[in-house]
């Protein structure tokens, strides 16, 4: 992975004289980037890059910013293309023509991309498969095109400076170092964050002004008049696939899954697998496990620790997976004193408060999986979203909607706002209790938001599916990009590339075409009832029968009892005191035990502040 960094100045700038700005805010990006870095002025343009060489790694010509060989276009780019052979392979005579029979320069898939857009142009990022967030200059008709993988793995953020420039990056936390950036809180994303416990949502950020591109987007930017901020051109359809009964459900997914994890494993670094000791960790790490077998594959689990002893089942279930598939296992200890530590730091790296407190316990492996000399990780995200593992929500959606086909579609709640009530920490309607009486109103913008992505995922959901299914969509618009964006802030903090062989095109679209039943059912025999059911069926024969019958789990914490040290001075955030009600802060002091999903989310937020606004905040030493 890597990370990326732009400023496109006003008519008559000279980027020249924005370097020293710019180089300090690239330089916020080297924990993204530690093996190389490079920027490259075209104008009143500056693209810079910062390399984790993954692929390819000592070719000279696999640096970055890449400049294709007529001049005309520059690439910064960050992730992996999973059908890089067979890309290079269609255009090698193109390639070959191109160079005087030279061909390819190195092995690098950003070598690949860059030939992909300026032989075929940025239409042809709709077919690509790998995940991805990208930059690319036309220097001759002044344009830059800034592009995201369809299921937002990889992050991406710009804004318009004060003077006047458009400026992008893979973090705020860089892009806040660039000169005419100011730091001001988006109090309705405030607002969406009490509810979700989401950074970004819906191409809103914390930060006033800061957009994130959303996942598939295609943003278009003249270099002419860059204050107009970047025009989205293009979004993702690619997941639009209407419901279709699928032949040999169990065989199929089988199948896709073990291409899927074969793709991801290409790498010219060492490679490990995040084992968790649920299903789909254990599936991944099984297909992966069998197609390195000769070389073997470490596994790392986190483990929550207090009083001598582990906490929770996690552990335990992910040693018996490891014992069954024979892989080099480590579990990395995470205890009262190093979860408010890492808390504390990772927020401030971040720039941007945490979502859940797992967050801590994947930073913590990734800082150990590096120490190792492994560079690349595989990780089970994705299965839930994709194939309905949430049982506890999606059996609350399936009420509602079975109580809005009772009365005629006139429930007191439309699906989008019950969706919203049903999945969120702080709900809006619980919003109107805890916020200052001023900003009561902020969450108006997250409703809007979901009852109109209610509307678009039942749509393209088709005519054969169930309401169910709307819901099982827009809990993926919702909540994997939020938990792919937390997966790659704690990884990449330590120069690890997460990879997620569930989140892929191929899968996806997949599991878009699967009817509801296929995925998660109350209905039937037991054989026939929960989550997940097609993948159970699928890797019934090689997941151990534990780990196949254990419902959903989260990293378990006492969070209530650790996070004493933050909670018990919420009073002292100037922040929390402008927008929170006095009588709320107050009574998570008192009870943070009560109310510790709000502890959390405000121990956060003054934090947050704190680090972004300087406003004071609680200590959590």
């Amino acid at each position: 992975m890597c990370g990326l960094l732009g400023w496109i100045g006003p008519p008559g700038a000279r980027a020249e004289e924005r370097r020293a700005s710019f180089e300090r805010a690239l330089a916020r990006l080297d924990h993204r980037g530690p093996d190389g870095r490079g920027v490259r002025a075209e104008g009143a343009a500056l693209l810079g890059h910062a390399r984790l060489a993954v692929r390819d790694p000592g070719a000279p010509g696999a640096a970055q910013p890449m400049v294709s060989p007529c001049g005309r276009w520059v690439l910064v780019y960050n992730g992996e293309l999973y059908e890089d052979a067979a890309l290079r392979a269609e255009l090698g005579p193109e390639v070959e023509a191109a160079t005087g029979g030279a061909g390819f320069a190195t092995r690098c898939d950003a070598e690949t991309l860059l030939w992909l857009l300026s032989l075929r142009g940025v239409g042809a990022l709709d077919s690509l498969r790998g995940m991805y967030a990208l930059a690319l200059l036309d220097a001759r008709d002044g344009v830059l095109w800034l592009a995201r993988d369809p299921l937002g793995i990889k992050p991406l953020v710009h804004t318009v400076t004060s003077e006047g420039a458009f400026a992008f990056a893979s973090e705020p936390a860089a892009l806040l170092q660039l000169d005419g950036v100011t730091a001001a809180p988006d109090l309705e994303m405030v607002s969406a964050y009490l509810a979700t416990s989401r950074r970004s949502l819906f191409g809103r950020t914390l930060f006033s002004g800061v957009r994130s591109v959303r996942p598939g987007e295609l943003v278009r930017v003249e270099l002419e008049a860059p204050w107009r901020g970047g025009r989205v051109v293009a979004s993702a359809g690619r997941f639009a696939a209407q419901v279709e009964d699928v032949e040999d459900a169990r065989d199929r997914a089988r199948a896709l899954v073990e291409e899927s994890v074969r793709a991801h494993l290409v790498s010219d670094r060492p490679l490990c697998g995040l084992l968790s000791g649920g299903l789909d960790s254990a599936i991944v790490t099984q297909l992966a496990a069998a197609s390195r077998e000769a070389e073997g594959l470490a596994t790392w689990c986190a483990a929550g620790h207090e009083d001598g002893a582990d906490i929770g089942p996690d552990p335990a279930a992910a040693r018996l997976v490891a014992a069954r598939l024979g892989t080099t296992h480590s579990s990395v200890p995470v205890d009262r004193g190093t979860f408010v530590r890492q808390w504390r730091e990772h927020v401030a790296h971040l720039v941007q408060p945490l979502s859940t407190p797992n967050e801590v316990a994947i930073s913590e492996i990734s800082r150990a999986i590096r120490a190792s000399g492994a560079v690349v990780a595989l990780t089970g995200e994705g299965a839930d979203e994709l194939f309905g593992g949430y049982d506890s929500v999606l059996t609350a959606f399936d009420a509602h909607e079975t109580a809005r086909t009772a009365l005629g579609g006139g429930h007191e709640l439309s699906s989008g706002r019950f969706h919203l009530e049903a999945t969120s920490w702080v709900g809006p309607s619980a919003q109107e209790d805890v916020l200052r009486p001023e900003f009561a109103g902020a969450s108006s913008f997250l409703i809007g938001a979901m009852e109109r992505e209610f509307e678009t995922q039942r749509l393209a959901a088709g005519p054969r599916a169930t309401r169910l299914e709307a819901h099982l969509r827009l809990q993926r618009v919702s909540n994997l990009t939020a938990l792919l964006e937390r997966l790659d802030g704690a990884t990449m903090r330590h120069g690890v590339e997460g990879r997620t062989p569930f989140a892929d095109l191929h899968v996806a679209a997949f599991a878009d075409r699967l009817p509801m039943e296929q995925k998660f059912s109350l209905d039937g025999p037991p054989e026939a009832r929960g989550s997940k059911l097609v993948l159970r069926r699928a890797f019934a024969d090689v997941v151990p029968a534990e780990v196949l019958s254990r419902p959903k789990a989260s990293f378990p914490l006492p969070f209530d009892r650790w996070s004493a040290p933050v909670t018990a001075r919420l009073m002292s955030s100037e922040f929390l005191r402008e927008v929170m009600s006095r009588e709320t802060l107050a009574d998570v002091v008192r009870r943070p035990t009560e109310r510790s999903q709000l502890a959390w989310l405000l121990g956060n937020l003054a934090l947050f502040s704190e680090v972004a606004f300087g406003a004071p905040a609680a200590s959590a030493t």
